[in-house]
Order: structure tokens, then C-alpha cells, then sequence
């Protein structure tokens, strides 16, 4: 979020040609009916309580205890993490909790039984306590099965995946809680250097001395009081970990080695792994609250260099730095190379970085939200998780954007554009632009509330991707997709053995290249996304009409691609990369 500091001059400021501020008001979506309003397109209902999700999000005290959220780490909210704990194929729900103490600090885990969700956490080993914020599922130790990473104020937590049941093993990996006064948000892992264990990267924020922010007290904003920061407050560095692999499969300290200290500390948010110039390894891109942006180039070696502000991602179209927050990633135009969606503060277009790129290492981008029709409708929102998918199967990418405001203290002090609790949207692809569907996406989309982070999931095992949002100090929402007229799709869960006879691992990395009839898509298995959030592992494509895939070629760090050809739709696939490089598929369970 953009400190006080940061964005005052921002929330008095309009877009550059903006003309007369209304141009760029905020259209109320409409109360979405019952029912889909259109015979197309996506939409969505709230099954929350249906399928048990009655918690609340804990994120310190709420607006209405004693003088409400004094402090930053009470306003940021948390993240969502999905993933298969016990390997049955479906997927379970893990939400930080945001408390020093006491029961309402303990993170949640939901196993899905197919009929609903039951939190289990501390049954099956999940003792998880403090100032949560985000939640990574990634299998460290390839073993077969994700184990689960825990960011917060104060020590982070690294739990093995033992068979469906979880034990901390953080000791086993020196300097990987960190410092206790220190504040981890978002987490990404990749191979960063082809040797097919996942590394770590680690953004941290900023820090927080409690004596001096009492003696300051709140600072003006918009009329209002609200908590100082991160403006004024010290940023603190982001760290990476290496894998050593096996047999031990320790993360150790790596950020000086491979080239992530060269910036300057920064407030960061979230990071993701993915392959920017499609050269065959990941990349890394980073958003920072109010300052730049980081992308760092990998150079096929796992050493990264920051290439940011040369590539045209480090801030907003007109150079300002801006309050990157969420961030989701995809191939928007079927030529291999993903598009980045970075959410902002309000008073900020939410930003939309076209993939221009030409020649490996040198990356392009073209800020495009006005011209793609993301950027005006965002402006007066302030916007956390995000989540590319097709969500009505069509054939082109949707886009979901989580909304809410970070200060309780605006409501009925700010603009009265800028509100705290605050509708979703949904924008819904249409070849080069995106139209906002929001109004037409159902009254779970457009209901008001302090949104943070999201993660798109097949929850309910049908073939298309529904939405899990948090929400600050009220339940988290599930908007379980019912598109009335989806098209054809295919949903792949890709696997690859390290050794011959290995385990079979998630195949984080993965770059699969889809074409059926004219459709051309890719799509790339990350772990780490949204706002501190965590997102299906399994891959989505929508495909319209067509009711063959033609070709699936696959592309893994440290490995030569691989094509498969003829695959069936409207199933879940299990794509199994061998050892030696080969591929297959075999229908998913």
C-alpha cells in the first residue's frame, strides 16, 4: 500500500489526460440478480457457509476494539494458500491468522473431504501461531507431496509434508525463520538454476518500532488519521534461499550469490517466478509498496541481474512509483510470453505490463491498462490479490481483482469515492481488451468488504476455476464458479521424476504451450502469487469450441522440451515428465 506520505499527492492528482475528474469515476456495479444476468460469460455464487467456511480472518484488533488498527501490521491482512495436503487430488484451504497470542492467532487449515471443508490444522501437526501474513505450499525436499511455508512478523515456519500430516522442521535449516523483529510477506519458489529442486525467495517489508509509533501517533491522510507507513519507516531487505538438494535438502543463504542484494531494501509484497523473455528459466518479479518494482533477469545459471526500470515494469506509465501490492501472471495473446497484472493503491490505475519482449535478457514491456481496459475502472479501488484465468472457459483470459481499502479511518472522512469496504471485480477477456463484467459476475463478486488475498481453485472438482478471497476482520468468501455456458477445457496436473523410479513431483517451472484449432495458449506451473497467496498447481485452459487439444509442448528448467500430441478435453490430466526427459499423460484422478 502506498504510505501516507507516498500517496497524498497522488490522491489529490487525477490520470495524465484525464480531463474532467468524472471521466474516471467510479461506476457502482449494480446488485447482481440470483442468477446469471447473460448467457455468457463468468459468474459466480457464495457458497462460503455451504461448505464451512465460518472463521474469522484475524488481523489484530478490529475497526470497532478500543481505538481500532493503530498500527500497519493490523492493516495489510493475509493470504491464501492452495494445495493438496494428502494427495487424494483435491485441494485444501490454509489461511494466516494475524495475532501475537491467544486461539484467534492460530493459521488454518481446511482439508476438502468433496462435499465440504473441516479445519484440521492442529490434528494433523499444524501449530502455527503469531502475526501471519502469507502461506507457500512447494515440496522442498521432492518427496512427492507440497510442504507448507509460513511468512510473518517475527520467525517465519517451514513444515515437511510427511504423508498428510505436517512437522516443523525450521531448525533443520539455519537462518530460514529469520530475525524476530523482522517482517516476511510474500514467498515464491522456483528452480532458479535447472537442477530440479525448488529454491526460495523471501520478500520482507518493513520494520516496526512500537515506542516510536505510539510517541508519533496517527498521521493525516485525506482528512483522516490512519497508521504511519511504510513511508518514514526503515524497508527491509528480501532474502533468497538455495536448495542443496539431496540427500539433505536444506535451504541455505543465498541472496548475496545469486545477485538479489544488488537493489536497495525496498517495502516488498509479492513475488512469482516465471519466465519473462521465455528463454527456458525463471525469472523473478517483485512488487514493492511505493517504490520500484523489481525484476530480476536470471542468467541461466541462477545469478540474477535487476532489470526493472530498463525493462519498463519498475513503476506506472507516467514514471511514478506506485504501491505495487498483488501480482498475477499469465500469456494473455498466446505467444509464450506473460503478461503482469500488479495491483495498487487507490487514486492508482491498477498496472498492466504487455510482454513485448524480442531477444532472451533483454526484456520489453508496454504499460496497456487504459488501452486494454483494466486501468480507469480500477482508479478510485485499492487493490490486493489478483488472479489471471479463464474463468467461463472461452478461450481467453479473465481477470479477477481483490478490492478494499487498508485504513478503517477513511470511511466517512475521504472522498466519498474511496470507501473502506469495497466490491471485487471481474473483467472478462475479449481477445486484445477486457470488458468489466463485475455487475454481471454475481452479487458474491460486488458484495463490500475489506478484500486482501485471493487464489482461483477447481474446488468442487468440475472443471473450472472458482475464487477463495480473504477478508480483513470478517470470514474469507468463496465464490464457486457456475458459468452457465462454459466451453470446452482441459486441466493438467504435471509431474516429473528427478531420478529414475523418484517420486513424482510437482513440476514447478513448467511452461506448457497449448494449441487447438487457431487457439494458441501457454501457461506456467508457479508457486507464489496473488497477494501473499498460493495459488491451484494444477493448469486451466479454456478452449472454446475446440474439443481436441492438437499439441501440448512442455518446456521445464534444465530440461529439453517436449511435445505431446491429440489430448482429450473437459478432464483432468496427469502429464508425467521422466527422468530422462520424456513425456506422457495418463487420465488425472
Amino acid at each position: 500500500m502506498s504510505g501516507p506520505l507516498a500517496c497524498a499527492d497522488e490522491l489529490a492528482s487525477s490520470p495524465a489526460g484525464a480531463g474532467d475528474a468524472a471521466h474516471f469515476a467510479l461506476h457502482a456495479p449494480a446488485p447482481a440478480p440470483d442468477q446469471p444476468s447473460a448467457p455468457d460469460g463468468p459468474w459466480f455464487s457464495d457458497r462460503t457457509r455451504a461448505w464451512g467456511l465460518v472463521h474469522r480472518s484475524v488481523a489484530g484488533p478490529t475497526p470497532q476494539q478500543g481505538q481500532g488498527k493503530r498500527y500497519l501490521r493490523d492493516t495489510v491482512g493475509q493470504g491464501v494458500a492452495v494445495f493438496d495436503l494428502d494427495g487424494d487430488g483435491r485441494m485444501e484451504l490454509l489461511f494466516p491468522q494475524g495475532q501475537a497470542q491467544g486461539e484467534d492467532g492460530r493459521d488454518l487449515l481446511y482439508l476438502n473431504t468433496g462435499e465440504g471443508l473441516t479445519e484440521r490444522g492442529l490434528e494433523l501437526g499444524f501449530d502455527s501461531y503469531g502475526y501471519s501474513f502469507g502461506a507457500l505450499a512447494f515440496d522442498y525436499d521432492s518427496d512427492g507431496d507440497e510442504d507448507v511455508f509460513i511468512t510473518r512478523l517475527g520467525a517465519d515456519q517451514l513444515f515437511a509434508n510427511d504423508g498428510g500430516r505436517l512437522r516443523d522442521v525450521t531448525a533443520e535449516h539455519p537462518g530460514l525463520a529469520g530475525p524476530a523483529q523482522e517482517w516476511s510477506s510474500g514467498a515464491a519458489a522456483g528452480d532458479v538454476d535447472g537442477d530440479g529442486d525448488l529454491d526460495l525467495y523471501v520478500a520482507r517489508y518493513c520494520a516496526q518500532d512500537y515506542a516510536a509509533l505510539d510517541a508519533q501517533g496517527l498521521i493525516p491522510l485525506m482528512g483522516c488519521l490512519v497508521p504511519a507507513g511504510p513511508g518514514g519507516l526503515p524497508p527491509q531487505a528480501d532474502r533468497f534461499f538455495r536448495n542443496t538438494g539431496a540427500p539433505n535438502w536444506r535451504l541455505e543463504p543465498h541472496t548475496e550469490a545469486a545477485g538479489f542484494a544488488a537493489p536497495e531494501a525496498s517495502y516488498g509484497f509479492q513475488p512469482t517466478f516465471t519466465d519473462v523473455d521465455d528463454d527456458g528459466d525463471l525469472d523473478l518479479y517483485v512488487t514493492n509498496d511505493s517504490v520500484f518494482n523489481f525484476l530480476f533477469m536470471n542468467d541461466g545459471d541462477g545469478r540474477f541481474v535487476e532489470s526493472a526500470l530498463r525493462a519498463g515494469v519498475a513503476c506506472g506509465k507516467r514514471g511514478q512509483m506506485e504501491a505495487g501490492m498483488g501480482l498475477t501472471v499469465s500469456d494473455l495473446d498466446g505467444d509464450g510470453l506473460p503478461e503482469l497484472h500488479v495491483t495498487n493503491f487507490s487514486n492508482q490505475s491498477n498496472s498492466l505490463y504487455h510482454n513485448e519482449t524480442r531477444t532472451p535478457d533483454e526484456p520489453w514491456f508496454e504499460e496497456l491498462s487504459d488501452a486494454m481496459g483494466t486501468g480507469r475502472p480500477s482508479w478510485f479501488h485499492l487493490a490486493w490479490g489478483t488472479n489471471f484465468a479463464d474463468f467461463d472457459a472461452d478461450g481467453s483470459v479473465d481477470l479477477f481483482v481483490a478490492n478494499g481499502h487498508v485504513f478503517h479511518q477513511v470511511e466517512g472522512c475521504a472522498p466519498e469515492r474511496i470507501a473502506y469496504r469495497q466490491p471485487n471485480q471481474v473483467f472478462r477477456g475479449q481477445g486484445a481488451r477486457f470488458e468489466d463484467w463485475s455487475a454481471r459476475a454475481g452479487a458474491v463478486i460486488t458484495g463490500r468488504a475489506s478484500h486482501r488475498g485471493s487464489a482461483s481453485v477447481d474446488l468442487d472438482q468440475d472443471g473450472d476455476l472458482d475464487l477463495v478471497i480473504n477478508r480483513l476482520d470478517e470470514p474469507p468468501v468463496l465464490a464457486l464458479n457456475e458459468s452457465p455456458a462454459p466451453g470446452h477445457w482441459v486441466m493438467l496436473d504435471v509431474r516429473r521424476r528427478l531420478v529414475p523410479g523418484g517420486a513424482l513431483v510437482l513440476a514447478t517451472g513448467a511452461k506448457l504451450h497449448l494449441s487447438a484449432g487457431e487457439l494458441r495458449a501457454s501457461r506456467e506451473l508457479y508457486r507464489g502469487s496473488s497477494f501473499l497467496s498460493c495459488e491451484d498447481p494444477r493448469l486451466h485452459f479454456g478452449l472454446g469450441e475446440h474439443t481436441r487439444v492438437d499439441q501440448l509442448r512442455l518446456a521445464l528448467p534444465g530440461l529439453a522440451p517436449v511435445t505431446l500430441s491429440e489430448l482429450p478435453v473437459d478432464q483432468l490430466l496427469r502429464v508425467i515428465i521422466e527422468a530422462d526427459g520424456s513425456a506422457r499423460w495418463e487420465p488425472g484422478s
